[in-house]
Parts: structure tokens; C-alpha cells; sequence
């Protein structure tokens, strides 16, 4: 994904595109999205933009060698823009 700027909307722009495609963890976003604050994101995508995205908590490791647990993010489905505004 191109990083056009770190805007709060670009940073869910490229989140969403991510999830469209796989699942992703925090520190997924912080390496590949260049977002080092996901949830803050996913909260704007849930709740000001209507997507349904789960959560899970799963252990991973950070390039030091450390293991965090963390979330990892899945779009359960894409609402329609009457279901948005329902």
C-alpha cells in the first residue's frame, strides 16, 4: 500500500483496504501500515463509518524478540450505504 500521508483518514483508508483483503494485528499496522495507534482507527471504522470488524486476542512477537499480546482485526462484512444510514 502507497502511504500518501499519515492523516487519521488516510490511516483508516489504508486499514480498510488491508481488511478487505486479510486480517490484520497491531503490530501488523504499526510495521506494514505505518499506523502506530490501530484501535483509535478501527473504533472510527466501527462507529463513525458503519463497518462490522472483530476482534481477536492473539499473542504475537515483535521484530526485538518479544511476545505481546495483541489484537488482531477482521471485516465480518461491508455495509451497504442504506444499512449505514439505518
Amino acid at each position: 500500500l502507497q502511504l500518501q500521508d499519515n492523516s487519521s483518514h488516510s490511516q483508516r483508508m489504508r486499514l480498510l483496504a488491508w481488511l478487505k483483503e486479510k486480517p490484520i494485528t497491531t503490530l501488523e499496522a504499526r510495521k506494514y501500515l505505518d499506523i502506530l495507534a490501530p484501535a483509535p482507527r478501527i473504533y472510527e471504522l466501527r462507529h463513525n463509518l458503519g463497518f462490522k470488524i472483530a476482534t481477536t486476542w492473539l499473542y504475537d512477537t515483535t521484530s526485538e524478540g518479544y511476545s505481546h499480546k495483541v489484537a488482531q482485526y477482521s471485516l465480518l462484512v461491508q455495509l451497504t450505504e442504506e444499512e449505514k444510514k439505518r
